[in-house]
């Protein structure tokens, strides 16, 4: 039976292959360099404006803090750890009263963006409350270059299983995953779990990029439906690089949506991973990246993720998973909080009652491979 990939995207081939990279010379060429500004994730709606892309670029000149809003006063609600307004001793849970002399209150969070953003190495003061103390304080943050977090958890499990979540995706979640699994291989790791639970998409060329590393050369990956046209675009497993051999497990929920049901569909039903968890959100629409007036981006309709094997997954009717579990009470909540930005470790997973059917079936696989 053929197995076909669902999936829509523009991905854009990394560059020349590293020296030493493996190439099979009778697998067709690699898929041109399309567009970088094709994003699948529940809530980038078409029409939106002021959109954010930071999150789906990877990386931006900032100070590192995650803000909230309280009463009309912005709060810090988390600060990088050793980033730079961490380093300058803002605090969790510091009101920010005042940017560079102009009162904070009422700007709304796309100034406070603005206002908090730029350059790496230029200067931000910020005046700030601190409840505990009830002193105010002023800050002298030089921004730095930020990394929106898109891979989490990374471990080893039972000794032969690498483990990762997979947060969102954005210009370096391949390059942060493999980053991230590869010393596992080289320990011993022989089999794979990808948490894709709470993920709700992402750039589409970083599903590519993950594919990559998980799918043969030149196995289709993703096929885009545009809008205007009836013609397809299918894109393919680049044909350089190495792969993480063994057996695969893929972890979704009804949160797992967009992008991250594009590779999910992929991994099933080119690598015959094993999916567990709950039915999926079935969010294929596919958006553009539109430069907009004063720096800001709106997004645009540019079509949505096709199924070469005739089963859709939009329109809300998802991936139905191999193995179905629902969350237990507060395990969701709890798989959630992990998904949070913040100061944490490694997560605890012996709870985790998927992660740990997961390892079971990947070691079970390893064990009949041996025999």
């Amino acid at each position: 039976m053929k197995h076909a990939a669902i999936i829509a995207a523009i991905l854009l081939l990394t560059g020349a292959p590293a020296p030493g990279a493996p190439v099979r010379p009778d697998i067709g060429p690699d898929t041109e360099a399309p567009a970088d500004d094709l994003v699948c994730e529940q809530g980038a709606e078409p029409g939106a404006e002021a959109a954010d892309p930071s999150r789906w670029i990877g990386r931006f000149g900032g100070i590192g803090i995650q803000i909230g809003f309280n009463g009309g006063m912005v709060s810090v609600e988390e600060t990088m750890k050793d980033g730079p307004a961490d380093k300058a001793g803002v605090h969790k849970s510091d009101q920010i009263t005042r940017i560079n002399d102009e009162a904070a209150a009422g700007l709304g969070a796309d100034a406070i963006v603005r206002r908090l953003r730029g350059e790496p190495g230029s200067a931000v003061k910020l005046t700030v409350f601190r409840a505990a103390t009830g002193e105010t304080c002023e800050c002298r943050v030089l921004r730095g270059p930020v990394k929106v977090e898109s891979v989490r958890d990374a471990q080893r499990l039972a000794g032969k299983i690498g483990y990762a979540r997979l947060i969102s995706f954005n210009r370096y979640t391949a390059e942060d995953l493999r980053a991230a699994l590869e010393p596992f291989e080289r320990a011993g790791a022989r089999g794979w779990v990808l948490d894709l639970r709470h993920n709700r998409g992402g750039l589409l060329r970083g599903v590519r990029d993950v594919a990559n590393l998980l799918l043969e050369p030149a196995q289709s990956v993703l096929v885009l439906r545009p809008a205007q046209t009836e013609t397809q675009q299918q894109f393919f497993a680049s044909r350089y690089g190495s792969r993480l051999e063994g057996p695969l497990c893929v972890l979704v929920n009804a949160n797992t949506a967009g992008a991250a049901e594009a590779l999910a569909g992929a991994l099933r039903w080119q690598r015959h991973a094993i999916l567990i968890g709950a039915k999926t959100a079935g969010h294929s629409a596919v958006v553009r990246l539109v430069p907009a007036p004063e720096g800001k981006t709106s997004l645009a309709l540019a079509g949505d993720i096709a199924s070469l094997d005739g089963k859709k997954f939009g329109g809300g009717e998802g991936l139905v998973p191999d193995i179905e579990m629902a969350a237990a009470a507060g395990e969701d909540s709890a798989i959630w909080q992990r998904v949070l930005p913040g100061r944490h470790e490694a997560a605890d997973l012996s709870n985790d009652r998927l992660v740990q059917r997961a390892v079971a079936i990947c070691i079970e696989q390893l064990e009949r491979r041996s025999q």
